[in-house]
């Protein structure tokens, strides 16, 4: 009989549903550090700034907190709906303030891809076109339900270059219209500017 894993934090008896940093936490702690994390992480932004340490561990909250937070929310068969409201809210929060993660200097910039995602039971397929570019990833025109977390492809139309990336943030803009940012997983000039050239013109 295997054994059910319990919460990490001291005297919770309740089964684990979801981790940070590899510390296992039950639904209602992992809510409840998430909502920690999110304030500790404002605080700092608003008073002496992210340094890059702290830069790199919003990014990892930002990429772990919002999938799971997101899979609690899709999966869990006894979600009540003022815990969806309080997953929905981590999901939105951490969202916004990875728009404040800006590695790069941005470029506006129209620039026409292909994004598609190979979601199990909702791949699609879309031709849109940048909106700006930064050296990290982009925002995106998007018709589709992309989520945060959620890994899309994109592919540039002109020259047929692919690569992963991940959705940081997404906002509807009027009825059709929705904007997405995306941060490449793993590329370092997708977009074949000189990065240098456009932060001294900055």
């Amino acid at each position: 009989m295997s054994r059910i894993e319990l919460c990490s934090l001291a005297e919770c008896s309740r089964p684990v549903e979801a981790s940070l940093d590899g510390e296992p936490f039950c639904r209602e702690h992992f809510i409840l550090v998430c909502y920690a994390r999110l304030d500790h992480y404002d605080q700092i932004r608003r008073g002496p700034g992210l340094s890059i340490s702290d830069t790199e561990s919003l990014r990892r909250f930002i990429h772990e907190g919002t999938r799971q937070a997101d899979e609690i929310e899709h999966t869990a068969m006894d979600l009540d709906n003022l815990d969806r409201a309080k997953l929905l809210h981590i999901i939105l929060s951490a969202s916004e303030l990875g728009r404040h993660l800006r590695r790069s200097p941005r470029k506006a910039a129209a620039i026409a891809v292909r994004l598609s995602s190979e979601k199990i039971g909702s791949a699609w397929e879309e031709d849109t076109e940048t909106v700006l570019v930064s050296q990290y990833g982009a925002l995106v025109r998007c018709k589709h339900p992309a989520k945060a977390g959620e890994t899309i492809e994109v592919m540039r139309a002109d020259t047929g270059e692919k690569a992963l990336a991940r959705v940081a943030w997404q906002r509807p803009l009027g009825i059709s219209d929705t904007r997405i940012g995306v941060e490449f997983v793993a590329c370092k000039n997708f977009w074949g500017l000189d990065w240098g050239a456009i932060e001294e013109a900055r």
